[in-house]
């Protein structure tokens, strides 16, 4: 099938995603065409990843993005502040990571045209842990860590450290149940199945 039947169906060739400055590139990684990627130089990327339609990730500082992680459709990835995104965590439909948010509390100016000495823009770096899953259209906020396991229901908003391996939503994300760690264990099995046989003949 030809690109122009296929419209904007394409990821990036191999060739296109070696053509961009990346801060590292692992293997078998997937980006859309249609996503908009500032400062790759800052952007380093683990094995076995997938980045979908219509995401913008623009970095001010680093975005960390570890293996088999999958970045759904329309995830934006913005600010100054340090991203981090685990091993086999997954990132929804819609999700904003936010590491910079103006003060809205009419001590300063906003906005991105306004001289940084009338502004007060909040910076703080993000952790998404490994195992992580954050829900559709959801927020995270500067600051914050959602840690190893962590689970976050579709448009909820997160302004605090969640504990690991739980099950959070609402407005503000708080904790509803435990979640299995299951996902622990596959991974070794996973690690295991993917190790290099060191078996020799004899």
């Amino acid at each position: 099938m030809t690109r122009s039947t296929r419209l904007n169906a394409d990821y990036l060739s191999d060739a296109e995603l070696a053509a961009l400055e990346w801060g590292a590139l692992g293997s078998n990684v997937r980006i859309h065409a249609t996503c908009v990627i500032n400062n790759s130089d800052r952007i380093f990327i683990g094995d076995n990843v997938r980045i979908d339609p219509y995401c913008v990730i623009s970095v001010g500082s680093r975005l960390t993005i570890g293996s088999f992680v999958h970045i759904a459709t329309g995830v934006s990835i913005l600010g100054a502040g340090e991203v981090t995104v685990s091993n086999f965590a997954g990132i929804s439909q819609g999700t904003r990571l936010i590491s910079s948010t103006d003060d809205f509390s009419g001590r300063a100016m906003t906005g991105p045209l306004v001289p940084d000495d009338l502004k007060a823009v909040i910076h703080g770096p993000i952790v998404i842990g490994e195992h992580a899953v954050i829900g559709a259209n959801t927020i995270v906020l500067p600051g914050t860590k959602v840690n190893d396991g962590a689970t976050v229901g579709a448009l909820s908003l997160v302004n605090r450290d969640l504990e690991p391996w739980t099950v959070n939503a609402g407005i503000p994300a708080r904790r509803v149940r435990d979640r299995d760690r299951e996902p622990e264990r596959l991974a070794q099995d996973l690690r295991l199945r993917l190790r290099p046989s060191d078996s020799r003949e004899g």
